[in-house]
């Protein structure tokens, strides 16, 4: 998805003990993530940014709106 820059995490809500389903502030709350997942993403940020930004690249869109 392109021209989403500025989108921040407004909260993360629990869901049980496996997972949070954050919600972001352009309102866009759908999916529950695991602890496992979003750990993952963390550890994995540079390689996954990475990907992210040549995936943008490659449909010809960009991060700014």
């Amino acid at each position: 998805i392109g021209g989403k820059r500025n989108v921040a995490i407004e909260r993360v809500e629990p869901v049980g003990n496996y997972a949070g389903r954050l919600v972001f502030d352009d309102g866009h709350a759908t999916g529950i993530f695991s602890w496992a997942y979003l750990h993952a993403l963390g550890r994995e940020r540079e390689k996954r940014w990475s990907a992210y930004l040549d995936a943008l690249d490659a449909k010809g869109l960009k991060r700014d709106p």
